[in-house]
């Protein structure tokens, strides 16, 4: 009879605690009566809705605007580079009519990263906006590879460039383009950071072409405008490749770069009843939005009334370092539910 008071009083406990705490909790009683408590929880409030959405909403209007200023700029380079006979203007102006394909692309991953989660996705779709970031960047190492190719082929047989109408195309090429570079500059994920370099790559050419114009009007100096190209052609392709690995490093749950698992580590270890961590994972979504799971070992005289306060604290603390959504497993003593707490 008292084992059954006993075992009505934890459970009774374990109710108050998951009801006061508005969180979800699993128990899983041994025969021993032992215990494990899984802890599901949001460690951001309202307001961080509200910005989280408000930075996707931010990120759909940049990409639009970077999309509509460079499909208007193409029709202006078309006819530019055939008045002008420059092999950089043409050469732009098929490499920005790619540009918009891939934008288009990425406004709608990014319209569809937004769905919320379903019985298909759990995890909802997020990570379409990365798929947007490696078909956006292999479209900018293609166009970069081709841009290089050309401008070697243009030395070989370099031709005569109208110089003043390039020089009046390309200073219209920065402003334009720069402003598309500046819409996308404050983006926080992959996808618009992909966006982002191929406006960089679009000011940093016509910056070589108002250049190249200048030395090409002064001087009839036609190889500039090769020159450059190659130039700015080989700095983005570098870029473009290294945010294809980074994008593809967040597809396969890497650590987020700048998150420091250590110190989380450290920081759960030296909360109050916590003996042990363990089971700790940490990976991103999309780039923005952080996940965590993590299991700690509380000694057996842990009162479970006071689990409450432990997972307050261990929320506050991931909160703290940048993790959005935790997953938190407590178990007592040796009493973890897998047979292997290892992958």
């Amino acid at each position: 009879m008292s084992q059954n008071n006993e075992k009505f009083a934890n459970e009774e406990a374990d109710k108050e605690f998951c009801t006061h705490n508005n969180f979800c909790c699993n128990e899983h009683h041994d025969k021993t009566s032992q215990t494990n408590h899984h802890l599901h929880s949001h460690p951001h409030h309202s307001h961080s809705h509200h910005t989280h959405h408000h930075s996707h909403s931010s990120s759909e209007k940049n990409i639009s605007t970077a999309f509509f200023l460079n499909l208007f700029f193409v029709f202006i380079e078309i006819a530019g580079g055939i008045i002008t006979n420059s092999f950089a203007i043409i050469s732009d102006a098929i490499h920005d009519l790619g540009d918009c394909g891939a934008i288009g692309l990425a406004f709608f991953f990014e319209k569809f990263s937004q769905k919320k989660p379903d019985k298909k996705y759990t995890y909802g779709y997020k990570r379409y906006s990365l798929l947007s970031a490696i078909i956006t960047s292999l479209i900018l190492v293609i166009g970069s590879v081709a841009i290089i190719f050309g401008s070697i082929q243009r030395f070989k047989n370099p031709e005569e460039i109208k110089s003043l109408p390039m020089l009046i195309i390309a200073v219209f090429g920065v402003l334009i383009n720069g402003i598309a570079a500046f819409k996308t500059s404050h983006g926080s994920g992959a996808n618009e950071k992909a966006i982002n370099l191929h406006m960089l790559e679009d000011v940093f050419g016509w910056i070589a072409v108002l250049i190249g114009s200048i030395f090409i009007h002064l001087f009839q100096w036609y190889f500039i405008d090769t020159l450059l190209s190659l130039v700015i052609s080989a700095f983005l392709l570098f870029h473009s490749a290294k945010n294809i690995l980074y994008t593809v490093s967040i597809l396969l749950e890497k650590t987020p770069y700048d998150f420091n698992f250590e110190d989380y580590e450290a920081e759960i270890s030296k909360l109050p009843g916590v003996e042990n961590v363990h089971h700790i994972h940490v990976w991103s979504l999309d780039d923005e939005t952080i996940l965590a799971t993590i299991h700690i070992t509380l000694s057996k005289d842990f009162f479970p009334e006071k689990y409450s306060e432990v997972q307050k604290s261990v929320i506050e603390a991931s909160k703290n370092l940048g993790i959005n959504h935790i997953t938190l497993q407590i178990d007592i003593e040796n009493s973890c539910c897998d047979t292997s707490c290892e992958i």
